[in-house]
């Protein structure tokens, strides 16, 4: 029984994951192809570059719920199932974001519907508030104000979120459940880092583009 709400709780999290919300609004709002503009990237940033910065807060806010929501769903079914269901809707909503059944098995980088997963396992015990998370989006948005690259931005504050996650809960860190949780949060900010490797290879020959400066339409990635 155990292996039947894991195996749901992976597949319905894998299927939300995968609907690319930024995709969507391009085609809803302005009936282009974003794959086909700007970066080619279906987040909520390149969407925003293509059908303007006002959507931004709303294709960000729904991929981080495609994130949050199965993470919150697996939590209140943790105890009916007898396992710790809200690390494999974590995993299933990524993997949806990141290989998107919708769209052959490509897709973003992970960035906001990993912040709606980090907000529900960086919750802390006792507190009840997701500080770690909190602190990253600070780091995040003070790289974004010194660089105006949201792509440093977002592989600063994602390799900067296990760290914070040890610094609140110390040796508890390695206890149940944190332990598992620490580990897919250091996978998630892997991740990150590699989805951004043309960025970076981008940011060290100088030709990224920053948040105010228009960045040729030929280059991709």
């Amino acid at each position: 029984m155990t292996w039947a709400w894991i195996i749901g709780t992976l597949l319905a999290s894998y299927l939300v994951g995968s609907v690319p919300f930024g995709l969507l609004a391009g085609y809803l709002l302005k009936g282009v192809d974003i794959r086909q503009h700007g970066s080619r990237n279906i987040g909520a940033t390149n969407a925003a570059r293509v059908i303007g910065w006002k959507w931004f807060p709303f294709v960000l806010l729904l991929d981080a719920l495609k994130g949050a929501g199965p993470c919150l769903l697996g939590l209140w079914l943790s105890a009916r199932a007898g396992a710790d269901l809200v690390l494999f809707a974590a995993i299933g909503a990524l993997a949806g974001h990141l290989y998107s059944v919708y769209l052959k098995f490509k897709g973003g980088k992970g960035v906001a519907t990993g912040l709606g997963v980090v907000l529900v396992l960086t919750t802390l015990p006792e507190i009840h508030a997701p500080l770690p998370a909190l602190c990253a989006l600070g780091v995040f948005g003070l790289t974004l104000l010194a660089t105006r690259m949201v792509s440093v931005s977002s592989i600063v504050a994602a390799l900067s979120m296990p760290a914070f996650y040890y610094a609140w809960l110390g040796a508890t860190t390695f206890d149940s459940p944190y332990d598992r949780r620490f580990i897919l949060i250091c996978a998630m900010a892997l991740a990150v880092l590699v989805k951004h490797r043309a960025n970076i290879r981008r940011i060290m020959n100088g030709s990224e583009p920053r948040i105010g400066r228009k960045k040729p339409e030929a280059q991709n990635g």
